[in-house]
């Protein structure tokens, strides 16, 4: 809504087994940030393959 706040609480980044730095630079974001949960795309498609779509 225009003019109110939300807070985030969560935001998760991965990476998809890249062969540049990006990792590295995910792991520095969440050091400055703790909102952020970083995953391996594993983690992260094990958490998206729980989700009950129905």
């Amino acid at each position: 809504m225009y003019g109110k706040e939300d807070i985030i609480k969560k935001v998760i980044l991965t990476d998809l087994e890249s062969t540049d730095k990006t990792m590295q630079k995910l792991k520095e974001l969440k050091k400055e940030n703790e909102y952020i949960e970083v995953l391996t795309w594993k983690k992260c498609k094990d958490i998206i393959d729980m989700i009950d779509e129905s």
